[in-house]
């Protein structure tokens, strides 16, 4: 490679890293802790979840009274999803707003408030600051364009740095020292060493996680992933553009389904299922 265009993939590198470094660790940190999530709340949570077995032969309520019960317990909720869980002691969650929900025990019709209230606000906290730097109200535009910059400033450094590794000579002696660590170095021999064997091996995880971070910030990078796949880039994206799924006319005066048959249906489909929802 010339070394005046590796003088200047350098500086790109190194700017990049200088700028984007902060934005990055913020989100790499946040980004660790939405992945673990749904385990640390399903623990925190086990004990408000628990729906203590009544009496045998209890009958158990229809999710149409549960619904009522919900009402009832929360005047003005407007309940929008039921979650079943295959344990027989377990509640159903009833969501009743943005991020909100209660607890129904399927038994006795209690509603009850959702348990690991510290954490949910944590994990909600950690998704402000992962997705627009926590950012507040109409600010939030600007957070996300911070982060989906840094985003794409990071996928630059990590193909600038591929660049800045490859080896003049492909040798066993000249690539060992960017493939493995050394001992004995210290200073800048030992951090450009561990630099570059870090990224060396973190590079493919940092490049998917990049490319796939553009994807989700901007519709030009998803419209290029249809148009690469050759599929038709749809009119609306995200989660919630799903087309309807089409559903055959019922006779005039024919009655809806019950709740509990529908879930049945569903759960006769889905042999191994955690929760449905």
């Amino acid at each position: 490679m010339p070394s005046t265009l590796r003088n200047v993939l350098f500086w790109i590198h190194l700017v990049s890293g200088l700028i984007v470094g902060l934005v990055v660790g913020v989100m790499s940190i946040t980004g660790v802790a939405i992945a673990f999530e749904s385990q640390i709340v399903d623990w925190a949570d086990r004990d408000a979840r628990l729906a203590t077995p009544p009496p045998a032969g209890t009958p158990r309520l229809s999710l149409e009274e549960m619904l009522a019960r919900v009402k009832a317990a929360r005047p003005g909720a407007q309940p929008s999803a039921v979650t079943v869980y295959p344990e027989a002691d377990s509640v159903v969650a009833v969501a009743i707003g943005r991020g909100s929900a209660v607890y129904v025990h399927p038994f006795t019709g209690e509603v009850r408030d959702q348990g690991a209230q510290g954490w949910r606000a944590f994990f909600s906290k950690m998704e402000d600051v992962h997705r627009w730097l926590a950012a507040p109200g109409e600010q939030r535009a600007v957070g996300k364009a911070v982060t989906g910059v840094s985003n794409l400033a990071f996928l630059l450094l990590g193909v600038t740095g591929l660049f800045l590794w490859w080896p003049r000579k492909w040798t066993l002696r000249s690539m060992r020292p960017t493939l493995w660590f050394r001992r004995g170095l210290k200073g800048k021999a030992r951090d450009f060493n561990w630099h570059n064997v870090i990224g060396f091996w973190s590079l493919p995880v940092l490049v998917v996680l990049t490319a796939s971070g553009a994807v989700i910030s901007y519709k030009w990078a998803s419209n290029l992933v249809f148009t690469l796949t050759g599929s038709p880039v749809p009119a609306a994206q995200g989660p919630n553009a799903s087309p309807p799924v089409p559903v055959p006319t019922p006779a005039p005066g024919t009655a809806p389904q019950s709740l509990d048959a529908q879930f049945a249906v569903a759960m006769k489909q889905a042999s191994a299922w955690e929760n449905i929802t």
